[in-house]
C-alpha cells in the first residue's frame, strides 16, 4: 500500500469505530427507552384490571387508563394490541 492509501485505509477504520461506537450508544438508549415503556405498561395494565374490578371508581378514570393502553395497543386481553409486553 501507499502512504496516501495507507492513510485513506486509518481514517475509513476510525470513522467505522466511530461510526460502531454511536449506534452502540443509540441501541442503549432504545433499550432504556423499551424498559421504561414495558414498565409503563405494566402499570396501566395492571391498574386497568383493579379498575374493572370496583364500581367505586369515577367511569372517566377507568375510560383514560383504556383509551390510553388502546392507543399504544396494550390493551390486556385485546387481540388487536400486544397485551404481552
Amino acid at each position: 500500500m501507499t502512504k496516501k492509501s495507507d492513510s485513506d485505509f486509518h481514517d475509513s477504520i476510525k470513522k467505522l469505530r466511530n461510526l460502531r461506537s454511536k449506534l452502540c450508544n443509540q441501541q442503549t438508549t432504545w433499550q432504556d427507552a423499551f424498559k421504561v415503556r414495558d414498565f409503563v405498561v405494566c402499570e396501566l395494565q395492571d391498574m386497568h384490571e383493579k379498575l374493572s374490578s370496583t364500581e367505586e371508581i369515577p367511569p372517566w378514570c377507568k375510560e383514560k387508563v383504556e383509551h390510553i393502553l388502546k392507543e399504544i395497543l396494550a390493551l390486556p386481553n385485546d387481540k388487536e394490541g400486544d397485551s404481552n409486553v
